[in-house]
């Protein structure tokens, strides 16, 4: 792969085999002080089908094809993983704008697009806007480990394609975007492949899931609703569909009785009509009018609260309720109840349908750190590493334990067979029986992984041309599992604060590299920068830095360009809320730091306790939100081995 000039072609008769063989943690960029407003790509290409670039990847295209590839390929050359060079100040070429002008919603799903679309789903659909907030971000320390040697557990996962044995196999063969592992502040390793981007926000398919489950959890925290309630209840809307007599906890559990088919590639399957609504597909003269419409069209085959069948629909149910309690757009309630809550640097994102419904299921975007900030809430109990509560610690019990039955249940199912021993809870997989572990997982090859014994949290980018491979799930959840064990754990608690990032990188200059395990040597995979430029926010533009916060907040180019003495964040103080929405109801406030046993679930005190214990699904609202506690600063615990103190940005990319 290195070395090579690799053309983009007309569309292929069949998938190129993009592999991220090449993919490593550190390359050379853009340091002069004239280019640090710019993305650096390679230059374009004069002839995209030159003999001189050929790519042997490439099947030529049919005579019916010919006309329309020629006309909808842009004449440019895409960059390879890992060949970013230098460039002087006339030399930058940034081919995004020529990608873009040839993607649209027929074509942004072709092989050749792909992973470019999945970093621009603004710029092809609709979007609404989830703010971070203005709180502080949750700084990373950035760690130097090459975990690629690592040996995964092949037996434990057995759909791992036969030729992958280490972590560097399933890298390098699942279409890999990015990849990011963090414990307790530390980012032990952190990689991107173009055209990822640290400030990039990337789609996250149905891993979007287990956030809307989550932002559920907190409204029930705040006693807006039960998850006994009527679906019908919140949303008389769907009271003549089949969600007649359904629970909020049946699908959040995917156990209602709808009528649904989730094979992505069988024709006249629900999810085919459903991507048909929301333009994901091509739209017929049947096709319903958003998403609202069709989930008013959908009728149920069997009982309610009975058998688990992984059904999107589920999830947009759940986002039309969070509106119906609140009053206010999805995208804002996600922000004030746990994205402006969980220490993110950027802005996420939902992509909408032309009627303005959101397409939560499964087209939510976000950074890679920023979906490990929310990971590492989690697994703290529903903390942030400050102490402040999110979410109640009785909601992230229920999802990692689920109820008598949830084994049971997930067991019968098909899934079952492929994740033997694991169960369905509140949007999140339980995968196996065997840890304490939950997952989320999106198709085409998105992964967020959440051990809360250890305190390690996982996430893969990926975009992979199929929608469903168990071979690159089982490889992902082996490569996650083979680095939790492989890092001495700190002996810290899920309620313990993590230390701060000052404290954090003090100790890893004075920390001596040790290798995690006897199989994976310490070579870092990244080094240091030597230009304080690259890598941080002065290296994009301010007008970049603003669109990330989505259209429900955009920053003056000014405030932008003050925001650049922060490492990671664009300051949301500069980024106002949308004009037309109205104030939207409160989120539980934080009161002053409480002494640490009030911080303790298991003191008993009122204060720490959740208004609705979500494990019984049977505990009426509270009247007032649940109060966010601090815990007592604890003695700080050193940073895992193997740390440093770098640049919190484009410490390890690749773009």
């Amino acid at each position: 792969m290195a070395g090579e000039d690799e053309t983009l072609p007309p569309r292929p008769a069949a998938p190129p085999n993009r592999r991220i063989g090449a993919l490593s943690g550190n390359t050379k960029g853009i340091s002069t002080t004239a280019d640090t407003s710019a993305e650096a790509a390679p230059d374009v290409s004069t002839n995209a089908n030159s003999d001189q670039n050929p790519d042997p990847r490439s099947a030529p295209a049919g005579p019916s094809e010919e006309n329309a590839a020629a006309a909808s390929a842009p004449d440019i050359t895409l960059p390879h993983v890992g060949e970013l060079e230098s460039a002087s100040d006339d030399a930058i070429v940034d081919p995004s704008e020529a990608v873009l002008e040839s993607i649209d919603l027929d074509t942004w799903k072709w092989p050749e697009f792909f992973a470019f679309a999945l970093t621009r789903m603004q710029e092809i659909f609709p979007t609404g806007g989830i703010p971070r907030g203005i709180g502080p971000v949750r700084e990373y320390v950035t760690g130097d480990n090459d975990f690629r040697p690592l040996t995964i557990d092949r037996e434990k996962w057995p759909a791992i394609d036969e030729d992958w044995t280490t972590v560097g196999d399933v890298l390098a063969n699942t279409h890999t975007d990015a990849w990011l592992v963090t414990r307790g502040g530390v980012a032990l390793a952190e990689e991107y492949a173009w055209p990822m981007k640290p400030a990039r926000q990337h789609m996250l398919f149905s891993v979007s899931k287990s956030i809307v489950a989550t932002v559920i959890g907190a409204l029930a925290d705040a006693g807006l609703l039960r998850t006994t309630d009527l679906v019908t209840t919140h949303v008389p809307a769907l009271a003549k569909s089949g969600y007649v007599g359904a629970t909020i906890r049946d699908l959040l559990d995917m156990r209602s009785g709808i009528k649904f088919s989730e094979e992505y590639l069988k024709e006249g399957s629900e999810i085919r009509a459903l991507f048909e609504a929301v333009d994901f597909a091509p739209r017929t003269a049947t096709s319903a009018k958003g998403i609202k419409n069709f989930l008013s069209r959908l009728t149920s085959d069997r009982e309610h609260g009975s058998a688990f069948v992984y059904r999107s629909c589920e999830t947009d149910v759940l986002a039309w309720i969070a509106e119906a309690v609140t009053g206010q757009p999805f995208s804002i309630v996600a922000s004030e109840y746990v994205w402006s809550r969980i220490g993110a640097a950027h802005a996420a994102q939902v992509c909408q349908d032309r009627w303005g419904g959101s397409i939560a299921d499964g087209a939510i975007s976000a950074t890679l750190r920023d979906l490990a900030r929310f990971g590492e809430m989690i697994a703290r109990g529903g903390t942030t590493d400050n102490g402040e509560r999110v979410l109640s610690s009785e909601w992230v019990d229920d999802v990692f334990t689920g109820t008598e039955d949830s084994a049971k249940i997930f067991a019968a199912s098909p899934s079952g067979r492929s994740y033997p021993g694991g169960m369905y809870r509140s949007q999140f997989w339980l995968p196996s029986a065997s840890r304490d572990v939950v997952i989320g997982i999106g198709i085409h090859g998105q992964m967020l992984y959440i051990d809360r014994a250890t305190q390690t949290v996982g996430v893969k980018l990926s975009s992979d041309p199929e929608p469903v491979s168990l071979a690159a799930q089982h490889g992902t959840l082996a490569m996650f599992e083979a680095i939790a064990e492989a890092v001495p754990t700190t002996g810290r608690t899920p309620a313990d604060p993590a230390p701060t990032e000052a404290a954090a990188r003090n100790a890893a200059q004075s920390a001596s590299p040790v290798v995690p395990t006897a199989a994976a040597s310490a070579r870092p995979t990244a080094a240091a920068s030597a230009d304080p430029s690259i890598g941080s926010p002065e290296a994009e533009s301010a007008e970049a830095l603003a669109a990330e916060a989505g259209p429900a907040a955009v920053a003056p180019a000014d405030a932008v360009a003050a925001a650049a003495t922060s490492v990671e964040s664009v300051p949301a103080d500069t980024l106002p809320a949308p004009a037309e929405a109205a104030p939207v109801a409160p989120a539980p406030a934080d009161p002053a730091p409480a002494a640490p046993a009030a911080a303790d679930p298991a003191s008993g005190d009122p204060a720490s306790a959740a208004p609705v214990p979500p494990a019984s699904d049977s505990a009426p609202p509270a009247a007032a939100p649940p109060e966010a506690t601090t815990s007592a600063a604890a003695p700080q615990t050193p940073p895992l081995p193997g740390t440093q103190a770098a640049p919190l940005v484009g410490q390890n990319t690749l773009y």
